[in-house]
């Protein structure tokens, strides 16, 4: 006859092996669903990869057909190129930036008059045009760097005008008065390296509006464009994948041409991914 305390033995064994059930179906399932989220983001990191290499790879063709001599040439403009890649479908867009103002050749006045055009007050757009100024001009151990660097210091920044020429437009967020908001309205009409003054054939309103303004209130005198000098492209590569799934590389590029020969060279200025 079976006893009461082996009874519950019995039963206690039975609720172990249960619960030692469950634990392991818990743990099971933990590892099933790590894995199938380790797989999902090394896919998505694989597709990634492969977006960019599809997009880096359609800013050099794209330099290749700029640079063409054989007549399969593309001209800066409307057009939009489409490339078929490995994996990926790839639009090509490239701009012309001569009708825009360079940051690093641009007289006070006609940066001034452009923050003005773009909605700043005459106090506000002086003093970030005389910044601006200041941070190409100025910097280093001399006199005038210090003095350069004063308002930084008393502002509590840790960084002044360094006296050189800007790298990338963004460093305009670093000069003292600018504010982001100035920023984003200011940089679709400002580029780089173009070494002299916008274009006027090829400038927007908002630019030709500026041109006026500092020649009115400044008696600016604008230099005949050079066409000789190096032109200045922003080329933008969007792949797209099959699941939607999309990369977008964006680098402005400035060619050069010499005066005794059809040979050309190219300079990668900036390069960037992701929305502007």
């Amino acid at each position: 006859m079976p006893r009461e305390g082996d009874d519950r033995e019995r039963g206690f064994a039975l609720l172990v092996v249960l619960w030692t059930m469950v634990l392991w179906a818990l743990l099971a399932s933990q590892v099933t669903g790590a894995g199938r989220a380790e797989t999902k983001l090394a896919a998505a990191l694989r597709i990634s990869a492969q977006l960019q290499e599809a997009a880096d790879g359609a800013v050099y063709e794209s330099i290749w057909h700029l640079l063409d001599g054989t007549g399969d040439v593309w001209v800066p403009g409307d057009q939009v190129h489409v490339l078929a890649e490995p994996g990926a479908r790839v639009t090509v867009e490239i701009a012309d930036q001569r009708g825009k103002i360079d940051i690093n050749n641009a007289p006070a006045a006609l940066l001034q008059a452009l923050f003005e055009v773009l909605g700043a007050d005459s106090t506000t757009a002086k003093a970030v045009a005389q910044a601006t100024n200041d941070w190409r001009q100025q910097g280093g151990p001399g006199d005038d760097g210090a003095e350069a660097m004063g308002p930084y210091r008393m502002a509590g920044l840790s960084w002044g005008p360094p006296g050189e020429d800007f790298e990338r437009l963004d460093e305009l967020l670093l000069v003292r008065g600018m504010t982001p908001q100035l920023y984003k309205a200011a940089v679709p009409f400002l580029t780089l390296a173009l070494e002299q003054g916008p274009w006027l054939q090829y400038a927007s309103p908002t630019v030709l509006a500026a041109e006026a303004r500092a020649k009115q209130e400044f008696a600016l005198a604008s230099d005949q464009s050079d066409k000789r000098g190096p032109e200045v492209l922003q080329i933008t590569a969007t792949a797209v994948g099959p699941d939607g799934a999309r990369f977008i590389r964006r680098t402005l590029m400035r060619l050069d041409g010499t005066l005794n020969g059809p040979a050309w060279k190219y300079r990668i200025l900036t390069w960037d991914a992701g929305p502007a």
